[in-house]
């Protein structure tokens, strides 16, 4: 899909957890096609990377560093958000955290990280920026990045798996509940994906690698640049009337018949 170069000229997009993978490929693609970028992030370091190349090639970005756990600091970021781009159009919700483990060896603690940041932190983020549309009746627009491993079970990744089939019932419910005032909430639900972290952490040996995208319909684990396009188009006028919709990209990985 080819989108014009001012698709979102004049608009502001926040994008957590847009200093890297997905996050940072999207911000990119926002910020070539005019949107003023905003990334927010735990790190400062790849944040400022992701705004340098978005400024370099002509684009608008600001960041801030965030922990999405911190009801206190959203608040705080939200506001300046609104203060200094005088409003927000659209908000994506792609910060996240996972670890590979058997459910029997997951401590409590990693348990509740992996919920706090992918489930709490995304209702958070969405109530937050929520409550400065309704203040304005601004019709915004919410894009929640779930998993195809919300569905069917998710072996040694448990917490995962519950967080983002929490994610996909939030993304219904606040579809809903905001339909209302105009204000948009989609989920996209990638299924694996090749990123510089996926790799370090979870897709380390080649072969493993090699026989999991043999059992792919399309052949290939997913990419950051072909997420990025589904979510532009949530984010544009052509989806006006998509609300509460799950849509899965994953090159039919869903469809075969698993071996584990």
């Amino acid at each position: 899909m080819v989108f014009r170069d001012d698709l979102f000229a004049e608009k502001v997009v926040l994008i957590t957890g847009g200093g890297t993978g997905i996050g940072k490929q999207m911000a990119l693609d926002f910020g070539s096609m005019g949107a003023h970028v905003v990334v927010a992030a735990r790190r400062e370091e790849p944040l400022q990377q992701t705004v340098d190349l978005i400024e370099e090639a002509g684009g608008a970005a600001s960041f801030y560093t965030l922990d999405i756990r911190d009801d206190e600091r959203i608040d705080e970021v939200v506001g300046a958000i609104f203060e200094d781009q005088e409003g927000l159009d659209i908000l994506i919700n792609n910060a996240g955290g996972n670890f590979v483990g058997p459910a029997m060896a997951m401590s409590p603690n990693g348990w509740r990280t992996i919920i706090d940041i992918n489930l709490n932190g995304t209702f958070l983020m969405c109530r937050a920026v929520a409550q400065q549309w309704l203040a304005r009746d601004f019709p915004g627009r919410i894009i929640n990045m779930s998993a195809t491993n919300a569905h069917n079970g998710s072996p040694l990744m448990a917490h995962s798996g519950a967080s983002k089939a929490g994610i996909n019932s939030l993304t219904e419910t606040l579809a809903v509940e905001w339909g209302g005032t105009g204000i948009t909430v989609n989920a996209v639900l990638p299924g694996p994906v090749r990123t510089e972290g996926s790799d370090e952490r979870l897709w380390t040996d080649p072969d493993t690698v090699k026989k999991l995208e043999s059992r792919i319909p399309l052949g290939r684990f997913a990419r950051p640049a072909d997420i990025s396009p589904l979510v532009q188009f949530l984010a544009s006028d052509a989806a006006s009337l998509i609300t509460g919709s799950l849509i899965t990209i994953d090159g039919g990985d869903r469809l075969r018949t698993p071996d584990f």
